[in-house]
């Protein structure tokens, strides 16, 4: 799997990635642990299990699904069993059915280490996202906020998305160019007119925020928010990489 590592506010690639911005020794330990761990059967077999930690599954099943032949499962099943990370749920006839035991601190660990990764994932996602609509559109129109989506930025950070809410232009304190904008955004539906103030429609919304994300400051802010949200997501994965290495041998 490739992650992108985020060291001061930048995204590099660096495969696979799991350093915090600080610590980056102990970081660097946990890189090359679970780079070890993520190949070895009982890894493996934990992934499998943590998909449907309730699903019962026979060792045969186990192997199947965890891509390693029957002889491997054997020979690392007493690893996994002096872990407890699996435990028999019940026996159908000669068949004992196994599952992942959750009270494990093993588990707990990987568990928290795959949440955590998910996390950073999606936190790496919505910055790719917000990225590529910040370099398509001021590729395009430059780095200034165009006058039309200026206007329906205002009309929403001053929430006048109705009839009820609608604002006057007065309020709305419209620059020049801005005002020879909104006559064609009326023009287009995406502003509306009422007794004199004016107020977006629905489709002004989604506009308005879509235009929002790109040259307002709270794309600046929903970037750094993720961010943020990643870096504790690594330092959690670091300080469960530390237990974990207590817990494995």
């Amino acid at each position: 799997m490739k992650l992108r590592c985020l060291i001061k506010g930048t995204l590099i690639y660096h495969p696979p990635c799991l350093k915090p911005v600080e610590h980056s020794l102990a970081a660097d330990e946990a890189t090359t642990f679970m780079e070890v761990l993520s190949k070895s059967p009982q890894f493996k077999v934990l992934t499998i299990l943590a998909q449907r930690p309730q699903e019962e599954l026979t060792k045969t099943e186990i192997a199947q699904r965890a891509g390693i032949g029957r002889t491997t499962l054997y020979r690392v099943w007493n690893d996994l069993e002096k872990m407890k990370a699996v435990a028999p749920s019940r026996h159908v006839g000669a068949v004992t059915l196994y599952r992942m035991n959750s009270q494990s601190p093993v588990v707990q660990s990987f568990l928290n280490i795959t949440r955590s990764l998910t996390t950073v994932t999606d936190a790496v996602a919505r910055i790719e996202q917000l990225r590529k609509l910040q370099d398509s559109a001021k590729s395009e129109f430059g780095e200034a906020t165009p006058p039309g989506p200026s206007v329906l930025v205002k009309l929403l950070r001053a929430n006048a998305i109705s009839p009820e809410t609608a604002r006057t232009r007065g309020e709305l304190q419209f620059s020049s160019l801005e005002g020879e904008g909104l006559k064609g955004l009326m023009n287009a539906g995406l502003v509306f007119e009422n007794g004199g103030s004016l107020y977006l429609s629905q489709l002004g919304n989604q506009t308005a925020q879509g235009a929002a994300k790109i040259w307002s400051s709270d794309s600046s802010q929903s970037v750094d928010q993720a961010i943020s949200t990643a870096r504790v997501a690594l330092n959690l994965i670091n300080q469960e990489i530390r237990k974990l290495k207590g817990q494995v041998k």
